[in-house]
């Protein structure tokens, strides 16, 4: 059974059981400090003109597509050290756990927290949140066809 996760040598990974396609990277690792939501616009739209992965269509993931990252089994090992950030190690993490998404209500933004799964609504120019772009359009049920857990335990 193929992985999950696929990296695709251009700074980018394909989840093969969304169809999405991910940055490897993200804004924390890049910038150093978490970002507002306003500038996680401005973050978005310069990695559409260097056309990462040859690609200018990179956005905000919903809320679900953050959330389908979210991996209760998987710490996150760096530097010797074990912590709790649940996402498959294939991705590059840093500090910085919360991450933007596209999801909005007039001056706040949602943010997903990778470290206990929380969502929370922050202020839109408040420094709480990074950025992994996404790209691709997805089908959630593909989640939850009859046989996707046992696909996603046989993958691992």
């Amino acid at each position: 059974m193929e992985p999950r996760f696929i990296e695709n040598g251009n700074r980018t990974i394909k989840d093969a059981h969304t169809g999405l396609v991910w940055q490897e990277s993200y804004a924390y690792v890049e910038t150093g400090n978490n970002i507002s939501w306003y500038d996680a616009q401005d973050y978005i739209k310069k990695l559409n003109q260097e056309k990462l992965g040859g690609y200018e269509d990179w956005r905000l993931p919903d809320r679900l597509e953050i959330q389908s990252l979210y991996e209760i089994a998987k710490p996150f090992q760096s530097r010797g050290k074990t912590f709790i950030l649940h996402i498959d190690p294939i991705f590059e993490f840093s500090y910085g756990s919360c991450f933007w998404t596209s999801k909005t209500r007039w001056s706040a933004a949602l943010g997903f927290e990778f470290d206990m799964g929380d969502i929370h609504w922050y202020p839109k120019g408040s420094l709480k949140g990074t950025v992994r772009a996404v790209r691709n359009d997805w089908q959630p049920q593909l989640m939850i066809e009859p046989g996707w857990a046992e696909k996603t335990k046989s993958s691992k």
